[in-house]
């Protein structure tokens, strides 16, 4: 009996979460995100990194699924998400992340522009924001690969090469160097993107990612949540 009693305990809230989701607006779960605009976008920025040798590579290259950053997450949590939410509008980050995943290849270049109220009291950006580009980029990349294609960072490590000053566009670029099972390790580097002839990138940061998916992921596969 007292076995029964503790299993019920368990099972009931797992039970009321279950039907919760299942009977909750398919929009809610789903996300919609075809639907989902943002406003204060610089169209200048986006204009120069249309016209840069980086972007037009990315445009003729074959496998690559082109879309933006507000796209990657379910809208439920876009008001968490730092790119496109938090940090999002003039002097932050001014354009929708713009990302390039080639699934094939387990490699992803993400476009981001950091506006001048992004810095530290040294008057550079923040590495709090690098990290935080680092991180969504390089789960995003190795999302793919994870069986339920849901994960989280187990481990980050960062090697901080330069300060990205304010106003500044960057690439990040990453690509997958393990893959077995629910573990995934990504690495990438960030750096400045060059917008004139004869400019050479800084390279800000160098990181790795180990990325996992939780065995209890799969049971909830059908819930838009994570």
């Amino acid at each position: 009996m007292g076995f029964i009693k503790s299993l019920t305990r368990v099972t009931t809230p797992l039970v009321a979460f279950g039907l919760g989701f299942a009977f909750y607006p398919k929009d809610f779960r789903k996300g919609n995100l075809a639907d989902r605009k943002l406003t204060h976008i610089n169209q200048s920025v986006l204009e120069q990194i249309e016209k840069s040798k980086e972007y037009q590579a990315l445009l003729t290259e074959g496998n690559s699924k082109q879309y933006y950053g507000s796209h990657a997450f379910p809208e439920q949590h876009m008001k968490n998400y730092v790119g496109s939410g938090l940090l999002f509008g003039p002097n932050l980050f001014e354009i929708d992340p713009i990302l390039f995943l080639n699934e094939e290849k387990g490699t992803l270049t993400g476009f981001y522009h950091l506006g001048d109220q992004l810095i530290s009291q040294d008057g550079e950006i923040h590495n709090g924001v690098v990290s935080t580009i680092l991180d969504e980029g390089l789960c995003s990349c190795g999302f793919p690969q994870l069986p339920s294609k849901k994960g989280v960072t187990a481990k980050l490590s960062i090697n901080f090469q330069n300060q990205a000053p304010p106003n500044s566009t960057v690439v990040l670029k990453a690509h997958i160097s393990e893959s077995k099972g629910r573990k995934v390790v990504i690495d990438g580097t960030l750096e400045t993107l060059p917008l004139r002839e004869g400019d050479k990138p800084l390279v800000i940061a160098d990181s790795k990612c180990i990325l996992v998916e939780p065995k209890w992921f799969k049971y909830f596969s059908w819930a838009q949540v994570f």
